[in-house]
Order: structure tokens, then sequence, then C-alpha cells
């Protein structure tokens, strides 16, 4: 253990060092940069940080007396030395190629590739090293660092001090902050222009989610009817108890998005509110992404029990740690419980890759100022509601477990609803001012746009009524007949609503002003 920690402490000196070198280069108007001595120095401290951290890998390995076969050790061996010297590839890289000024073209474009290359290969050999230790540790794993116990597990008494669910949640705010503050630089050339929104919007994300945990957990978890007036000095400030956990994202959404726009139009006067609710928006699915493994680490957020062998495609560290889950204790032997923080970690970052990239620049042309901020409450509320009917009743919220599910039908409804009205509102404001400018084929594809979308939405919506009618409503959020009509319905609807814009778009092809 001390070999571990000897080398862990090389490992952050060599690693701050090779950092500091890209901050430093940063500060140095690219022009006048010495690539080749800068790649000898921060090349030489990122494979110092490499090996250091592959020592202590070692140590750790040793303290926890692991005797490991060949493919453990080779997996121990390359997944962390790889790891870490992608890792800071990317982190440098990333410092340089968002920060940087008067960076060659061709040299930035490599800068971004090796931000892309460096985060994926490093994902894949971190689940390569710790599949390398996954077989020698206890679990569940710690979830935490208590002052007067040290590391924790789930399964302790005492609850950790330092809880790695807050530093996940922490991590991914920071990381969005970074990328955030990049997009409102390449738009403004200052950095900075969200500082303030970050220290008031994060905040008050965290403050809503626990509001509206406590809302939905009222007839549950938090019943003070009988109770204010026993302990009201107490009970008052529950609500405001985030250190206690139970935080619901669809509320911090809304508390981070509202207080921030406020705050932004307040410090801003002048700039439009739309860029940054675009720019930020969808990032805050990589924050959400990030911050889903503070479920793992507090063996939470749950499905059911499977079998485990239909569930080792998973890294290994994950399916062995949901042998156990904070609600529901230890699995049947041969047995985990599905585990839904990490589906939907990746179904957030493909929301960010599809709404930032697909929307936000290949169909750019296609849409609005506000589209692609708006498209982030519906891909938001797509996920939750389709899947909280895969959680197990322990870690739904509400005496019937529908409030989260429900609130995310809102999302999708509220989501699509704004896109449409979005569209309508700003093709009339253009049209008032004779900046609308109407197409030789707008006609012909307003008109076939129309009868796809009302086609489709007008199926779906008569498929889920359908359903519903002729299934019975049963008081559980599972994938049943009524639940699936419900969700068929919503989807239909949601599809309808867009009628709106393609019927603008054929309504304003229908008259077309004489002077164009």
């Amino acid at each position: 253990m001390v070999l571990a920690i000897i080398f862990l402490v090389l490992f952050a000196i060599c690693a701050g060092i090779s950092i500091y070198q890209s901050v430093s280069l940063v500060k140095t108007p690219m022009v006048e940069v010495d690539y080749k001595r800068f790649i000898i120095k921060s090349g030489a401290f990122v494979i110092g940080s490499a090996i250091c951290f592959l020592v202590a890998a070692f140590g750790l390995a040793m303290w926890t007396n692991a005797t490991l076969d060949f493919l453990h050790g080779f997996e121990l061996a390359v997944g962390s030395l790889l790891f870490v010297a992608s890792l800071f590839l990317a982190i440098n890289a990333f410092i340089i190629h968002y920060y940087g000024r008067n960076i060659p073209e061709k040299l930035d474009k490599w800068l971004f590739r090796f931000i892309i290359i460096g985060f994926c290969v490093a994902l894949v050999m971190f689940f390569i090293f710790t599949n390398g230790l996954a077989p020698y540790l206890e679990y569940p794993f710690y979830n935490g660092i208590s002052f007067t116990q040290g590391l924790v597990r789930p399964t302790d008494s005492n609850s950790p001090n330092i809880a790695f669910y807050a530093l996940c949640i922490l991590s991914g705010a920071i990381l969005v902050y970074f990328i955030c503050d990049h997009y409102m630089y390449k738009e403004y050339g200052q950095h900075g222009i969200l500082e303030s929104t970050f220290f008031v919007a994060f905040p008050s994300g965290i403050l809503g989610a626990r509001i509206a945990y406590v809302v939905g957990e009222w007839g549950t978890k938090f019943d003070y009817g009988h109770k204010m007036t026993e302990a009201f000095g107490i009970q008052i400030w529950a609500p405001l108890a985030i250190w206690e956990g139970g935080l619901t994202i669809l509320g911090g959404a809304i508390g981070g998005i509202v207080v921030g726009a406020l705050w932004y139009m307040w410090r801003n006067k002048g700039k439009s509110i739309w860029i940054p609710f675009d720019l930020v928006l969808p990032t805050i699915l990589i924050a959400q992404a990030v911050g889903r493994w503070g479920n793992f680490f507090n063996c939470e957020v749950h499905g059911y029990e499977v079998a485990v062998d239909n569930w080792k495609w998973l890294p290994e560290i994950i399916y062995r740690n949901a042998i156990y889950s904070s609600d529901l204790g230890y699995a049947a032997e041969g047995n985990i419980f599905v585990p839904l923080f990490f589906i939907e970690a990746i179904v957030n970052l493909l929301g960010f890759f599809v709404l930032a990239h697909v929307f936000g620049k290949a169909l750019r042309k296609y849409t609005e100022m506000g589209d692609i901020g708006f498209g982030y409450i519906v891909w938001y509320g797509l996920t939750r509601m389709f899947m909280e009917p895969l959680r197990h009743p322990a870690f739904q919220m509400g005496e019937k477990g529908y409030w989260s599910w429900l609130w995310s039908m809102v999302f999708v409804a509220v989501g699509t609803l704004a896109i449409v009205i979005n569209h309508i509102v700003r093709s009339i404001l253009r049209k008032k001012r004779d900046a609308y400018h109407v197409e030789d084929n707008d006609k012909k594809v307003g008109l076939i746009a129309s009868i796809v979308i009302g086609v489709i939405g007008i199926a779906l919506i008569v498929t889920g009524a359908t359903l519903m009618v002729n299934n019975q409503f049963e008081t559980k959020v599972l994938y049943n007949g009524f639940n699936i009509g419900l969700i068929i319905l919503v989807l239909g609807s949601s599809i309808f609503l867009c009628l709106g814009i393609s019927l603008k778009k054929l309504i304003f092809a229908l008259k077309k002003p004489q002077h164009e």
C-alpha cells in the first residue's frame, strides 16, 4: 500500500506538470511555439505519469493480496499504462484546442482528433485496467471517504463525508462548463461569459433536484402532515438537506435552466439568450452521463434482478458491483440488478451527439435558434419515459412510482410544443419584416411533410388509445399493455404537434408574396 501511495503522488506530480505545460503553451502565441521541444517535454511527463500509475496499480493489487494470473496481469498493465497516456493526451489536446490562440488550422484539426480518440481510448482502457483488478476487489465497492473510518461502502453504517456521488456530479458540471466556455468563446471571442451563470445555475439545479424529490416523495418519505407541528424547526429545512441524498434530475433540469437563463439575461444585457440556450443545454447531457456514475458508487438506480450470465458483456467491475442494491440488499446467488444508470449514461452521451452535432451542425439550416435547447428537454424526457418502467419499484418516485414517469411525458410534450411554437413565431416575425423567403419547392415539401407527419401521428395516437382501452390500468410503472399504449399515445401526440411546422411552411408557400 505504501508503494501504491508513493507512486500515486509521483503520478499526480507528473500529471500536474504535463497539464501545466499545456496551460503555459496556451498563454504563448502559437506562432512563437517550438513544437518539437514542447512535444518532447510534455510527452516525457505524460509517459512518466503513465509509468507511475502502472506501478501504483500493481501496488494496489499487492495490497489486496491479489494473485494475478497472466491475463489479469496483462489487462492491469496495458490498461493502466494506456489509460493514463491516452487520457492526458486528450486533456492536453483539449486545453490547447479550446484555449489556445492563433493555432494553425491543420494543427487544430489534429488536436480535435486527439481529443476524441484520446477520450475514447481512455474509456476502453479504463475498463480493461479495472478488469485486471475486478476479480480481486470486495463488493459493493467504496462509495466515499469518512473522516473517521476512511474508505466506506454502501453497506457501512456511517455515511461518507466525501461522497463519490457528489464528486461525479461536480466533475460532470465542471467538464461541461469548460466545453460551454469554449463554445461561447467561438461565438463572442471572450472567455468567462458563463462563469457567474455557472455559479448560480449549478447550485440552483441541485436545489431544484432536491425540492422535486421531496415533492415527489411527499406522501412516502416526507409525510410532514402530522410531523410539522411536532418538529417544525427541523422538518421545515428537510427539503434543503441535499447532503442526505435524494435528487431527481428532472427537477434539477428545471431549476438550473430557469435560474441560469434569468441570471444570464440579467448579467449579459444585449446578448441573445438563445445562443447559450442552444449551446449549453445539450452539454448538460454530458454532465448527466458523468453524474450517473455516482449511482454506480451508491449502488442505486437499478432494474430488476436478472441472471449475471446475460450481462457479462458489461465491464466486469460494473456487473460485479451490481450484486448489491442500496434499497434491495444483495441479489440471489448468480444474479445481479440491471445497472440502468450505465445504460442511461450511454443514452445521454448519444443524445449530446445527436443534438449538438446532427441537429446543431449537419441539419442546422432546418432548425431555428432555440430548437436545440428545447430538443434537450424532449430527449431527456424520452430517455426517462422509456427507462422508468425498467426501474425496480424501489427506485421509482411517488406512492405508485408514477411521479418521474409522468413528468418525463410532460417534458416530451412541453419540449415538442416549444419547438413548434418557436418555429411558427419566428416565421411570422420574419414574414412581418419581409425577411421570410419562400422557396420554389416549399409547397411540395410542406404538403408531403404534412401528410407524412399527420399519418404517422394519427396512427400512433389511435394505436396507443386502442392499447389503453383494451388493457386494464395497473398501479405499477412497468411495460404492460396499458402503459405501452400511453407511451405510444404520447409519442403520437408529440409527432402530431410537429404538424404545425410543416403546415406553416405549406401555408406560407400558398400565400407567397407577389414580389418574390
